[in-house]
This record gives C-alpha cells, structure tokens and sequence, in this order.
C-alpha cells in the first residue's frame, strides 16, 4: 500500500509538473539591482535556444521600480521614461536592434500602476508576434539608455518570452 501512494504521488506530482511547463512563460533575462541601481553602461545579457521552428512568440518585460524612480532628484521625479534598446542576435549576426521608450508615469507624474509592498510593478510589451524559422542560439542585450547615470529606485527587471 505505502509503494502504490508512493506510485500515486509520484504521478500527481508529474501531471502537475508537466501541466506547468505547458504554460510557455521563460525567462531570458533576470537581474535584480544592487542598491536598486542600473548603471547606464551595464548591460543586461541573456540568450535563448530554439530547436523547433518556426516559432512566434511575444517578449514582454517585467519591471519593478520604487518611488525613487528614476533618481533621486526630486526635479526628476515627474519623468516617468523607461529608455532602453533591446538587440536580438543569432548566430550569424544581429537578428533585429530597436530603442523603446515605456511610460511609467502620466504626465502629471503619477504612476501608471498601484504600488504594492513599496514597489509598482509594470508589464511592459516588447516585441509582439516575434517569429523565429532557424534552430539557433538567440542572445538578447538590454542597454540602458537613460541619460542620467546611474538609474534609481529599480529593483528588478525580467525579460520572458510568452508563446501559447
């Protein structure tokens, strides 16, 4: 009796795990900041592999900032801009290279999102629909392109690609 629970467990447990991973939601980049600072020159780099294509997915960003976003200079406090440049290569060269610029707050200088636990968390669209047809290794960097250095008051930051 105590193998066959065992057995079951084991089962359950597999189902359940299995079930999961089939909810596409992968990480390509994860970094959490030290003292909550990005530093204009540090580039965040992570890389994915594809084996069955084609494949079309979306890359989205989650970020999670504080009020001190973007520095600690009350006159700067109102900028709401999330400035970075996201460059997707294969192996053969640079696959697609564009800036994007994310609103976090209105242009009264609330934020676009509550705050939870100290921090307001965004999900931010990257790419949507991107579609991959060779089996290759895809490295993605993330440039900070916001002209004061360092950036302030950001926890953490997450690329993911979402497929179906």
């Amino acid at each position: 009796i105590m193998m066959r629970n065992l057995s079951y467990i084991a089962f359950v447990f597999l189902l359940v795990f299995s079930s999961c991973t089939n909810m596409k939601d992968n990480n390509i980049i994860i970094k959490e900041f030290q003292n909550e600072e990005w530093s204009r020159f540090e580039f965040l780099e992570g890389s994915i592999e594809i084996k069955k294509v084609p494949i079309t997915f979306d890359v989205v960003m989650e970020l999670v900032v504080s009020d001190q976003y973007p520095s600690y200079y009350e006159m700067h406090q109102k900028d709401g801009l999330f400035l970075f440049n996201l460059t997707v290569r294969d192996s053969d060269g640079i696959y697609r290279t564009n800036d994007y610029r994310f609103r976090l707050k209105d242009k009264d200088g609330y934020w676009n999102a509550e705050k939870k636990d100290g921090y307001y968390t965004f999900h931010l669209p990257v790419i949507n629909e991107i579609t991959l047809s060779d089996s290759d290794i895809y490295k993605f960097t993330i440039e900070n392109k916001y002209s004061k250095d360092p950036v302030q008051g950001i926890k953490s930051l997450a690329l993911k690609y979402v497929s179906e």
